[in-house]
């Protein structure tokens, strides 16, 4: 696209966005057509010079949230209503709900543990200021990718970081190695043995679920290797939280793999004051139901579609 029709873009939609003016006196102004305007004003939005978000409040479908708490003895439940039929709204939703209530949870010199993924990615985009000050905000599990793709793992640890006037800490290193030995040996060495004090000393962890899918992030990336994932289904895995993957009840799917995790156990998870999870799609069901069962979380937060389904599946055992 050339400069002058670039700028001819912008300059539409600034006068439609930002000083209120009519599509047609715009025209009139431009020496277009009213439908060239609404054409331009599209593209200003596909090109990303426009970005459109409604800061709606939401709330808790309190029905549901009433019969999750009930049925999984957990301390909250935020179910975001499905206003519309689109798992990334949703998605963005509970991201939002979430962000907005993290000072219930964290408070001065408070140490946040995350995992990291696609989920928490989009909760890194909806933090804001929190009142809280001097956190220190840890990774769970390595993030360091073991292919040229990203694994993404920083951004919800600076979002933290950032909106808590804290200090941030990398695992600096993948996720799963190659063997229980490089495993051990890693965990030894000083600076990931001081990520691993930390992360058992925090007050608050906050986590997505995964499913078992090669969809997920840890296929991408090429943590999972094909043999893996064959071992993993044949054992009747189910999900993972922060890379160690369990069955339908929350037991370890396949020790062979989650020795070779470096990172927190999940055990450890419900020593925790605020173990908090954040998972939306009809796909996780099965794993958040697992992690449920097991008591990794005490407050969830998931959409109206996601907790219905997990309310009907739990009750077929």
């Amino acid at each position: 696209m050339d400069t002058n029709k670039s700028y001819q873009i912008i300059r539409v939609a600034k006068k439609y966005y930002e000083l209120h003016m009519g599509q047609l006196e715009i025209a009139q102004e431009e020496g277009v057509s009213k439908s060239t305007i609404s054409r331009m004003l599209q593209k200003a939005i596909d090109l990303g010079y426009v970005k459109v978000t409604i800061d709606a409040p939401v709330e808790s479908v309190k029905e549901m949230e009433d019969q999750l708490k009930q049925t999984f003895h957990l301390k909250e439940v935020f179910v975001s209503p499905n206003l519309v039929d689109d798992e990334e709204i949703s998605l963005r939703d509970t991201c939002r709900a979430l962000s907005g209530n993290l000072d219930n949870y964290i408070e001065d010199n408070t140490v946040v543990a995350v995992s990291w993924g696609k989920t928490l990615n989009c909760l890194a985009g909806q933090i804001q200021p929190l009142k809280a000050k001097d956190i220190k905000v840890v990774q769970l599990n390595g993030g360091v990718a073991k292919s040229a793709s990203s694994t993404g793992a920083s951004q919800i640890v600076d979002a933290l970081t950032m909106a808590g006037h804290g200090i941030g800490y990398m695992f600096p290193v993948p996720a799963i190695v190659d063997s229980k030995h490089t495993s051990e040996i890693l965990q030894e060495e000083t600076q990931v043995k001081n990520v691993l004090r930390l992360a058992k000393e925090a007050e608050v962890s906050i986590f997505s679920i995964g499913a078992l899918s090669k969809d997920s992030i840890l296929y991408e990336v090429e943590y999972l290797k094909d043999e893996d994932f064959q071992a993993l289904e044949k054992n009747k895995a189910v999900g993972d939280i922060a890379s160690r993957y369990f069955d339908i009840n929350g037991n370890i799917a396949l020790k062979e793999l989650d020795d070779r995790v470096v990172g927190f156990g999940l055990e450890e998870l419900r020593e925790k004051e605020w173990t908090i999870a954040i998972a939306v799609g009809v796909n996780k069901v099965d794993a958040i139901i697992g992690a449920l069962r097991a008591g990794f979380m005490n407050v969830l937060y998931t959409d109206e579609k996601t907790a219905r389904e997990i309310l009907n599946r739990n009750l077929l055992g």
